[in-house]
């Protein structure tokens, strides 16, 4: 709060008070508005959570964007306003029920603030030796809003293709075009991406197929799960985007020969998504990298059935240890039995050599932890490199060998955009997507990785980073 007051104070000329990262763990229990008004009232406060999904608000917010006192939810037990006892909001908007507020006080410009966005995160991504990104949706306060997200998706686009034309795109950057409103039409978004496609499908830039983020996220019980949360509340979540709506949009664009990726947060989404994959193959529709994002709970069934019919997965590592409270959260929330048996299975399917890439999840996660050096270590230590005093967890959860966290960041993710023929490995042929380190990381401590210095970065033989060569 005092950090909050501070920046209000030696910024008077600000309209807007914009922040990120408070988590509801750490905090000791969800923020309220009240809490807001007492350091700052005389104008509109928007705070964003680590996750991104959820905001905190004080009154003037509520006041600039316009929310009625009894404005409905968008999906009940998904995308709401907390409420108090008496029915009051409290200040916090869950999994984007606060983006048309947001939008409506003028928190958002597209046209200046994504040009600022890209130019940030791709120079700190290179730095860190990244060749390439994959882009699962442009996540912006719009994308609620099928007709605005595919506006500033379009945006996105030409700013990204202008780039590319100079010659100044840092990264392979591979885009799925989203679908999250429960209003989206299905056909319509796969006829939208497939457009998309044609006109921008290089090696260098390329929209990829379609991202479903159908639910929240476990930690603030959006997630939508096979059973109730361990924690009393007699909620399983809930999703905005359900079973039949999945698998028709798989089966639409795998028609079209787009694949799709699920943001999988919950068992109960995974169990829905696996069983849109399978009824798109069953329809013949040959799609390899069809994705499972996230994988973070899994039953034995839904385990099984990925690793049998090999369906690739995405996950991110960081989201499953202990950094910000995340192991409090899960036992808090499912309980240790379900902590041991169903969280952070990704280890298991490496272990076996199944396609996994493993990355981080901006902006859900700070940029300074996009590095693959990283997200490396979190695998092969279920440790929180930023935490000498990280603990590894799941307790119950066998970390991945380094040949297989490498592979994760290298061949797998290659071969998840159709690249794997042009990059992922070196070999004669492929692009030059090479990275120089200042040491070997089949010999440094497994807590070590992550500091391993990146000399330079270099995708098509071209240097993006350069710091000591």
């Amino acid at each position: 709060m005092a950090k909050i007051k501070e920046y209000a104070d030696a910024n008077p000329d600000k309209k807007l008070i914009l922040g990120y990262g408070f988590n509801q763990v750490e905090y000791g229990r969800w923020p309220t508005k009240a809490d807001l008004d007492a350091v700052v009232a005389d104008r509109p406060v928007f705070i964003l959570d680590f996750t991104i999904h959820d905001i905190w608000m004080n009154s003037a917010a509520f006041k600039a964007g316009n929310v009625a006192a009894d404005e409905p939810d968008q999906v009940p037990g998904v995308m709401f306003w907390q409420r108090d006892d008496k029915g009051a909001q409290t200040g916090i908007g869950i999994e984007f029920q606060w983006a048309p507020a947001f939008l409506a006080a003028g928190a958002w410009d597209p046209k200046a603030e994504i040009p600022a966005f890209q130019k940030k995160f791709f120079d700190a991504a290179a730095a860190t030796g990244l060749t390439a990104v994959h882009v699962p949706m442009i996540a912006a306060p719009s994308v609620t809003n099928q007709k605005l997200s595919a506006q500033e998706t379009e945006i996105s686009m030409g700013i990204l293709h202008g780039l590319e034309k100079k010659g100044e795109l840092k990264l392979r950057t591979f885009v799925a075009n989203g679908f999250k409103g429960p209003v989206g039409k299905p056909k319509e978004i796969a006829e939208h991406t497939a457009k998309l496609r044609e006109k921008y499908n290089s090696d260098m830039l390329q929209i990829w197929g379609i991202k479903i983020h159908p639910e929240g996220n476990w930690s603030s019980k959006t997630a939508w799960m096979l059973e109730d949360y361990s924690d009393g509340s007699k909620t399983r979540g809930g999703a905005a985007i359900e079973g039949a709506a999945i698998t028709e949009m798989y089966l639409e664009a795998n028609k079209l020969g787009l694949p799709v990726g699920t943001h999988v947060d919950g068992s109960q989404t995974v169990k829905n998504t696996i069983d849109a994959i399978l009824a798109s193959r069953k329809a013949g529709y040959d799609i390899p990298n069809n994705l499972l994002h996230h994988y973070f709970w899994v039953t034995d069934e839904d385990h099984k059935r990925t690793i049998d019919n090999k369906i690739m997965v995405n996950t991110t590592p960081l989201f499953s240890v202990d950094w910000e409270g995340q192991n409090v959260n899960a036992l808090d929330l499912l309980g240790e039995k379900r902590v041991n048996k169903e969280f952070g299975r990704y280890t298991e399917l490496m272990d076996i050599g199944h396609n996994v890439s493993i990355s981080s999840d901006v902006p859900s996660s700070p940029i300074d932890l996009v590095a693959p050096l990283f997200n490396v270590e979190l695998a092969v230590t279920l440790q929180d490199p930023g935490n000498p005093d990280s603990k590894p967890f799941p307790p119950a959860r066998k970390p991945a060998s380094l040949k297989e966290a490498l592979k994760a960041v290298t061949i797998y993710p290659a071969q998840q955009q159709l690249m794997g023929d042009k990059i992922g490995t070196i070999a004669v042929g492929k692009y030059a997507d090479l990275v120089a380190l200042d040491k070997d990381i089949t010999k440094v401590a497994p807590r070590e990785i992550s500091k391993i210095k990146v000399l330079g970065t270099m995708p098509n033989g071209e240097f993006t980073h350069r710091d000591g060569l």
